[in-house]
């Protein structure tokens, strides 16, 4: 009944509106502010607030970026890992951390430290899990499968391809590779004929093509 009581209230405030002279119109108005203010304030108060949240989360996230493009291209031109560490520790979720994560492994690899470059990659594989195909989780996967062929652990490679949906060029290169010292020569040259047709530089399928032939027990042309 209270509801319907305001209801009725503003109905006719506003039928006299629209019926009243301009003084009364004016008097109207006073009335309809004395009654609303608040309301009124309220709301223009949480639209600034909203607004200018919105600028200051655009403003604040933009200047992140910066900082942290910044610092990754310093990190890039000095191959300081301090700095590296520096940009995993302050910005670990955001994407030059990957990119971090990345260039520390292969340095990790290259220094005879496989198990350091496989946690780091693993972290990146990870972190971009999903149903869409991730470029950098690509890169992390072929990495990984090139380091645990170096290692022999062929199974691994093979364990690794099959959990991704969409296997690049080189991924069933890799397998196939794995394959192949497994002695696993039919899926292993499943694995170059997906290859080459995924694949569009001649030099490469020249050397797919060779593995293809080097398979035990078997001549392709």
């Amino acid at each position: 009944r209270f509801s319907g009581k305001n209801k009725q209230n503003k109905e006719l405030i506003m039928s006299n509106f629209f019926s009243a002279s301009q003084e009364e119109q004016q008097e109207i108005l006073l009335s309809f502010w004395e009654k609303f203010k608040y309301l009124i304030i309220f709301a223009l108060v949480s639209v600034v607030a909203i607004i200018a949240g919105r600028d200051y989360f655009i403003s604040s996230s933009n200047e992140r970026d910066f900082t942290t493009a910044s610092l990754y291209q310093s990190y890039l031109e000095s191959d300081d890992m301090e700095m590296g560490t520096q940009i995993l520790n302050s910005y670990p979720d955001s994407i030059y951390s990957d990119f971090v994560r990345l260039n520390e492994a292969k340095r990790s690899f290259e220094n005879n430290e496989s198990n350091e470059a496989i946690d780091l990659l693993k972290i990146v594989i990870e972190k971009n899990s999903g149903d869409q195909f991730n470029p950098l989780q690509v890169a992390a996967k072929t990495r990984l499968a090139k380091i645990y062929l170096n290692d022999a652990d062929y199974d691994q490679v093979i364990s690794l391809f099959e959990s991704s949906d969409e296997l690049t060029s080189t991924m069933y290169e890799l397998k196939g590779d794995a394959e192949k010292k497994l002695g696993l020569s039919s899926e292993a040259r499943m694995s170059y004929m997906l290859a080459l047709q995924t694949n569009t530089n001649q030099a490469s399928k020249a050397l797919i093509n060779m593995k293809i032939s080097d398979l035990e027990g078997e001549t392709f042309e």
